[in-house]
């Protein structure tokens, strides 16, 4: 594979490669300009894409999770930057052997729930209160909505 120089756009050539915990790191220089720069490479995860609340597919952002997370345990002493880092790790390494391309919301904050309430009692109802209403029913699933609205359509509907 030929990757362009960043500065001329000409094909470069590798100097030297390192692996690192990252990925693998390459040296290149540039054939045209001859200057150096740094490459680096990266095992990308199968893509997983979240169908969101409103239908809206977006890609699974472990990131986006992990600072979720990290919101609910704020000032929590029992958990660490790390409990965090593994529960992410865990959520999406279970999420991608599932084999499933598509994953609800909802099927995502239920295995963050099933997490927390093992470490921390109170980031788990911090997290619920966002994502739980009042009769246990997570408000992220596309099927309770649907349900909510055909019940409150039926109300208004004449007899006939």
């Amino acid at each position: 594979m030929t990757v362009q120089c960043p500065y001329c756009g000409a094909d470069s050539q590798v100097v030297d490669s390192r692996a690192t915990t990252e990925g693998v790191r390459r040296r290149r220089l540039c054939n045209g300009c001859k200057r150096r720069f740094t490459t680096y490479e990266r095992v990308g995860a199968p893509s997983l894409k979240v169908i969101k609340r409103s239908d809206k597919n977006e890609p699974f952002d472990s990131d986006k999770l992990q600072r979720a997370l990290a919101r609910v345990c704020r000032n929590r002493p029992t958990v660490t930057a790390e409990a965090i880092r593994r529960i992410v790790r865990d959520i999406e390494a279970h999420l991608l052997d599932s084999g499933a391309k598509y994953v609800r919301s909802g099927q995502i904050v239920t295995l963050a729930l099933e997490r927390l309430i093992e470490i921390d009692k109170l980031s788990y109802e911090r997290l619920a209160t966002d994502y739980i209403d009042e009769d246990g029913q997570l408000r992220t699933d596309h099927k309770n909505q649907v349900d909510e609205k055909s019940d409150q359509l039926d109300l208004f509907q004449a007899d006939d």
